[in-house]
């Protein structure tokens, strides 16, 4: 997420906004629904953007496939307890990803699509919430696999020296 859009969302929040937060600048659309009410909403707007001439019309019908299947997930979970802050730490971070990949394919930015998980850290019981974009995902992937394949290396050319 940028900086621009954290500091937007944590002014809203500030404000007392609660519902749903959309945040339109130059090149930037965001779907964040934390109420059933407020999902059905944007749902709509989302569902006849991708209609005939619409604002997301240009999406392929995989792309269109996947954000109906997510808006569908979303809604199942906000149903569950009405409201994103009643819901388990695994269903926030579900509905957090299903609403990224849904902001990620309307605006063509899987890139900077935030993706969650909840880890537990070695030699503990407590679980923690690890936030990385796409990129950065796949960069640490590369990176470690890179890594891998050095210590192969190494580990194959010293036996081979000896």
């Amino acid at each position: 997420m940028s900086m621009k859009m954290l500091s937007l969302a944590l002014a809203l929040a500030a404000c007392g906004f609660s519902g749903v937060v959309a945040a339109k600048s130059a090149d930037q659309w965001k779907f964040k629904a934390e109420s059933s009410a407020a999902f059905e909403e944007q749902a709509a707007k989302v569902r006849q953007g991708m209609e005939g001439e619409g604002q997301y019309s240009g999406i392929g019908q995989a792309d269109r496939r996947a954000v109906e299947a997510d808006l569908d997930k979303i809604r199942e979970i906000l149903n569950r307890k009405g409201t994103a802050g009643s819901l388990s730490d695994r269903d926030q971070v579900d509905l957090a990803n299903a609403q990224e990949r849904v902001n990620a394919t309307l605006t063509r930015n899987d890139g900077d699509r935030l993706i969650c998980t909840y880890e537990k850290r070695s030699g503990s019981n407590f679980k923690y919430k690890s936030c990385m974009t796409a990129s950065q995902r796949d960069a640490e992937r590369r990176r470690s696999q890179d890594s891998y394949q050095n210590t192969l290396m190494k580990g194959g050319a010293s036996q081979r020296g000896n």
